[in-house]
């Protein structure tokens, strides 16, 4: 008697039911397989990630470390100490203010990231104090609005490949550096349009020297590029410069308002540092292979500073609801400014680092040391290359 199972009729049902069977067991198998690798590739992806959003302790300690701006803040303690008369270049109705103006910048000397929340308060609002033309200092209360949008147009030479000017011009607020020329046959390139002029203090002092003493009329020579109703914003690297900031705060000839300039706060500055020593330090452990101690023998400390066009970006991350950068980077090819013939880059910034952190700034702000401790939500930023 055959049993049950044996069936020709039963027998291949099975078959094809075990085959079945083990065809989806190792389906199974593979799929969770590659699963896991999946899972694998993207937590080393995470990890390889996470890596740069860790801050370096070391590298923060030794990135706190500034000879340089400890080297301005004792000339300005010593020049403050003399009292007045030291400051004899100013003229003598401007002495006083020049003296004010220096106290206040030193009472301010310190590290204190949390600035970013207060720049709009302490760029934007003299701005609209002065456009206003009539407000109180009532008018403090009222909060401020950052700007809907900011351009900050660098001076490199690789604006001459593109013909961004229009693009430039969109922006609410164009703010531009060191005097450098916009408009006519350049408009294609950089615009025409300025709202903010960004000074390092030595230019300040270097067009307002000429006519220093003449009053108002020795700042005239640094409101030409833009005209005298574009406001200043200079950050002092040298406390003597108070002077040129007096006069050139000073009413003009016809006795009409100048519009302001703005020093920029020393918390701001200090955040600056900070930051870019931090990126220089990295870069230089990445590539040397060298303890970070040894940094100072790529870089001299007692120079070595932020670029003008890199706090230019950070202020404006303060101060705008959007950030848009332009102008800044190099090509083979193209000159270091694109309104001069240098060529050459300045030993005491270091360029490629503080490159690195504008592409942290667009594609992810939250592994930005320093600044991501501020508490400060950082605007949207688009660095055009």
């Amino acid at each position: 008697m055959k049993r049950p199972w044996s069936h020709p009729s039963v027998v291949l049902p099975l078959l094809i039911a075990g085959f079945l069977l083990l065809t989806f067991r190792c389906s199974l198998h593979h799929a969770a397989q590659q699963a896991s690798s999946s899972s694998r590739r993207a937590a080393a992806a995470d990890h390889d990630a996470g890596r740069s959003y860790v801050v370096d302790a070391k590298l923060a300690e030794l990135a706190a470390v500034d000879p340089a701006a400890s080297a301005v803040l004792r000339a300005a303690e010593t020049l403050l100490l003399k009292g007045n008369r030291s400051l004899t270049r100013a003229p003598p109705e401007r002495r006083d203010a020049a003296v004010r103006g220096l106290r206040d910048w030193l009472g301010r000397q310190r590290f204190e990231p949390q600035v970013m929340a207060k720049l709009v308060d302490l760029i934007k609002r003299p701005i609209d104090r002065y456009y206003a033309a009539g407000a109180t200092d009532g008018d403090d209360d009222v909060p401020v609005r950052p700007y809907a949008s900011c351009a900050v147009v660098g001076n490199s030479g690789i604006l001459l490949a593109r013909e961004r000017g229009a693009l430039i011009d969109s922006h609410d607020l164009v703010i531009r550096l060191n005097n450098a020329p916009a408009g006519g046959r350049l408009a294609r390139h950089v615009g025409a349009r300025t709202g903010l002029a960004f000074l390092n203090s030595n230019v300040l002092s270097g067009c307002a020297g000429a006519r220093r003493l003449a009053g108002a009329a020795g700042c005239r020579r640094c409101r030409a590029a833009y005209g005298d109703r574009v406001p200043i914003l200079t950050y002092m690297c040298n406390a003597a410069h108070f002077v040129e900031h007096a006069v050139c705060s000073a009413d003009a000839e016809d006795g009409a308002a100048p519009a302001p300039v703005i020093v920029t706060d020393p918390r701001l500055d200090a955040l600056c540092a900070r930051i870019v020593k931090y990126y220089s330090l990295r870069r230089f452990v990445r590539e040397t292979g060298r303890p970070a101690e040894e940094w100072g023998t790529r870089h001299e400390e007692g120079m070595f500073h932020y670029s003008s066009g890199m706090q230019a970006v950070v202020a404006a991350a303060g101060v705008c609801g959007r950030v848009s950068v332009f102008g800044f980077g190099k090509e083979p090819g193209a000159r270091h400014h694109y309104h001069t013939l240098q060529r050459g880059e300045l030993d005491l910034h270091d360029y490629e680092a503080e490159y690195e952190f504008y592409r942290d700034l667009e594609e992810r702000p939250e592994a930005i040391p320093f600044l991501r401790d501020s508490g400060f939500r950082l605007p949207p930023v688009v660095v055009y290359r």
